[in-house]
């Protein structure tokens, strides 16, 4: 909600937020300037747009004990994991128009990739009002439900892949001597740099690994052992073994 708050695309004047924990929604409240309620019952009954933002495990009693305060017209966008649209419009007892979106933690930092999917009462305006939202803390795509677990096993975790690659180049630079801190600069720095040079000149990752590799040279080394250790099939058994957790958790 900050990130939303940041980039003006949501006015405080127009944010209710519902928590049970009081300390946290009077240090929202002080930091954005918005309305607070313990009541989810209120926050629901009042709003247009209802961000649904709970534990799995908390989801079926949150909505069970609000459904009479959802109004006809009101959107319900949700971050719950795993959480599927026509579960939410059952819960809420409604037909009611649900988003379902799996944002990913460099939200934090305003750079999110984020994956959209309406239900079955959503349209085009609703999905157009999710695609803005959370455009504003970095990415959003729309991608039918169907595909949210295989979404989620690259976007929703793959900053774990990335930190693990990031933690093991550090970790090979110190043992190889190269001062920790310094380390840590050089493989951060490559990382961002290579990022950016991929965005900015829309060239294809192989294109632009291939520009780095001189045939005999030592990327072409490094880049061996990795396909010896069959880099690619780990990806693949990676992301295989996440979509499976996410449909034996759905």
């Amino acid at each position: 909600m900050g990130g939303f708050l940041g980039a003006g695309v949501v006015e405080a004047s127009n944010v209710v937020l519902s928590d049970v924990d009081v300390g946290r929604l009077e240090a929202l409240r002080d930091r954005f300037n918005v309305e607070i309620t313990q009541s989810n019952n209120e926050a629901i009954a009042r709003g247009d747009i209802i961000l649904l933002a709970v534990k799995p495990q908390q989801m079926s009693e949150v909505l069970a004990e609000a459904k009479e305060s959802f109004r006809e017209g009101s959107l319900v966008i949700s971050i719950v994991a795993g959480a599927k649209t026509e579960k939410i419009a059952s819960l809420a007892g409604k037909d009611i128009p649900v988003i379902r979106v799996m944002p990913n933690t460099p939200a934090l930092a305003g750079k999110a990739m984020s994956v959209v999917s309406r239900g079955a009462y959503a349209g085009d305006e609703d999905v157009s009002i999710a695609l803005e939202l959370f455009s504003s803390v970095g990415e959003a795509v729309e991608l039918p439900e169907d595909l949210q677990n295989e979404a989620t096993a690259v976007s929703g975790s793959g900053p774990a892949y990335f930190f693990l690659m990031i933690e093991s180049l550090i970790r090979a630079a110190s043992d190889a001597g190269i001062d920790a801190e310094v380390a840590k600069k050089l493989v951060v720095q490559t990382m961002a740099g290579s990022l950016a040079l991929l965005q900015s000149t829309g060239a294809e990752p192989g294109e632009l690994r291939e520009a780095v590799t001189s045939p005999g040279g030592t990327t072409e080394a490094a880049l061996k052992v990795f396909e010896e250790f069959g880099f690619d099939t780990m990806i693949q058994g990676a992301i295989g073994a996440a979509i499976k957790r996410a449909q034996d958790l759905a």
